[in-house]
């Protein structure tokens, strides 16, 4: 366990979530008194799927499959507006 002061976090807010990720639990201080304790998060949620994961999933739409093949570059940007 690390404490940090409030002013520290502040002035150190990287230095301080590098150690949460690390693993280490950080109390916050305020002239002495703890106030608070920030830990990580225990199943980090990735934002994306992959397409591998995205293929997996049971469609509802069974032509799902197709339409994500013939994206071929495994992203949408190059579609264009929706008409």
């Amino acid at each position: 366990m690390i404490s940090v002061a409030v002013r520290d976090l502040r002035n150190n807010t990287a230095d301080v979530i590098k150690k949460v990720r690390e693993g280490h639990v950080v109390v916050l201080t305020s002239r002495g008194e703890k106030i608070a304790q920030i830990t990580a998060i225990d199943h980090p949620r990735r934002k994306f799927l992959t397409p591998q994961e995205v293929m997996g999933i049971p469609q509802t739409d069974p032509r799902l499959r197709t339409d994500l093949a013939a994206l071929g570059n495994d992203d949408t940007d190059t579609l264009g507006p929706i008409q």
